[in-house]
């Protein structure tokens, strides 16, 4: 068995009762040099009974290993040798909450291990300022660029902040105020549970010019005010809001309306794996991503120009970690990509008949495919494709949906109002 035991916060373990018998009786330990000091008071308290009974209590100090994926070897030797039983992984606060507890969820089976979690920095530095968090958003920016906060940002708003050196309390005020929530309030909570403590509040304004440099063991809460300047809070981002190079809401891009509509049809569920072919400067893979974040968004280009904005757009936006930029042609560029539970065909570059051949035989079951067409031969190919399919398997009918999109918009003619129509576009929805 073993067993993950969350030590407390600043220079005591802190630890229930439960959890000081297992590391009392346990026979190998691992954790960093800090958390072994923080144990060993409870060691030696143990070896004096043991010494007074007459008992030998022998135990292995391992430091974690570097890196950490070396751990699974580590385990495994242990848990074959039948002399090393009762294994301790040390770990701070809560291993489940941003910790090694994940990890060790994916390694091993669930009768191997046991948790004993401890109370958290974050639990801590929100009941430090006396303020209610169960709705407040906790990003870990450790080991992460401070772009990956843009996502997660809205007006009015609590935020709990796992930070490391390029996410420090400045650089986050800075953060916000280009993001136009300038009016926002930060507390920065360091050292806590020791006796150097501190808890100092600040708004963003000061802080940035703020020289103090803080403790390196700290969190950052915000609670933010202001207006956001592009980032959305409900879908449907602006036009002119993406580099395209051209003029603002120009480029290719697919246009908001069609993009609304097509993400509808589409239906993205956590953990989906999505394709956008021809993503052009990423309207509608960056606007995918930026909804779904817990979604794997393929984004695949081969125009060089499109390709410069839409890594552009993908950093405006902060999708660093979930939307991926595959330059290349289809359908060759797909062939090392995980099978996708979506995809959305926004230019084939004349090859819309291999790519819906292709993109149906990779799509997992259950899947869906969008195709955005505009001419006539476009929705014929796809036509094509449906009858094809519907005569392979006549007794599985497929599941098809076309819309047809007509938008205009109000432009001044002769110093009156005109509608302006633009080409109607078609979406074919085609689900397995």
């Amino acid at each position: 068995m073993i067993d993950i035991i969350g030590l407390g916060l600043g220079d005591s373990a802190n630890l229930s009762p439960a959890a000081q018998q297992v590391i009392q009786n346990c026979r190998v330990i691992i954790g960093s040099p800090r958390q072994q000091k923080m144990i060993k008071p409870l060691l030696i308290e143990h070896s004096h009974v043991s010494h007074s009974n007459n008992e030998t209590n022998t135990v292995l100090h391992l430091d974690y290993p570097r890196p950490l994926s070396h751990l699974s070897a580590v385990l495994a030797d242990l848990l074959a040798n039948n002399t090393h039983k009762n294994i301790v992984l040390l770990a701070s606060g809560d291993p489940l909450f941003y910790g090694i507890g994940r990890w060790i969820t994916q390694q091993l089976k669930a009768e191997q291990y046991r948790f004993y979690p401890n109370i958290s920095s974050i639990q801590m530095a929100f009941a430090a300022i006396k303020q209610a968090w169960q709705h407040a958003t906790i990003v870990s920016l450790h080991g992460r660029p401070l772009i990956s906060l843009r996502p997660y940002l809205r007006n009015q708003c609590w935020y709990g902040l796992l930070t490391d050196q390029h996410s420090q309390p400045q650089q986050i005020a800075a953060e916000l105020i280009q993001q136009g929530l300038g009016q926002s309030k930060l507390w920065v909570c360091a050292a806590l549970g020791t006796a150097a403590e501190s808890i100092q509040s600040f708004d963003c304004h000061s802080l940035t010019t703020c020289s103090h440099v803080f403790h390196p063991l700290h969190v950052t809460l915000v609670y933010s005010q202001g207006k956001l300047d592009y980032l959305p809070e409900c879908v449907g981002i602006e036009d002119q809001h993406f580099e395209t190079g051209r003029a603002a809401g120009k480029g290719m891009i697919t246009k908001k309306p069609i993009r609304l509509a097509a993400l509808n049809l589409l239906q993205t569920q956590r953990n989906d794996i999505v394709w956008d072919i021809g993503a052009g400067c990423g309207g509608m893979a960056v606007e995918w991503a930026y909804w779904n974040l817990h979604s794997t968004i393929y984004a695949i280009e081969c125009h060089t120009e499109r390709l410069h904005y839409l890594a552009q757009n993908q950093e405006k936006f902060g999708v660093i970690k979930n939307l991926h930029i595959i330059a290349g042609t289809a359908p060759q560029a797909l062939e090392q990509l995980a099978a996708p539970n979506k995809v959305f065909i926004g230019g084939s570059n004349g090859m819309l008949g291999k790519l819906l051949a292709y993109t149906w035989q990779r799509l997992a079951i259950d899947g869906c495919l969008v195709v955005s067409c505009v001419t006539e031969e476009c929705k014929y190919e796809v036509r094509q494709f449906i009858q094809q399919q519907q005569q392979l398997d006549p007794a599985v009918p497929l599941q098809v949906e076309h819309i047809s999109l007509a938008i205009a918009h109000a432009e001044p003619l002769a110093g009156k109002q005109v509608m302006r129509p633009q080409l109607p576009v078609q979406l074919s929805k085609i689900s397995k």
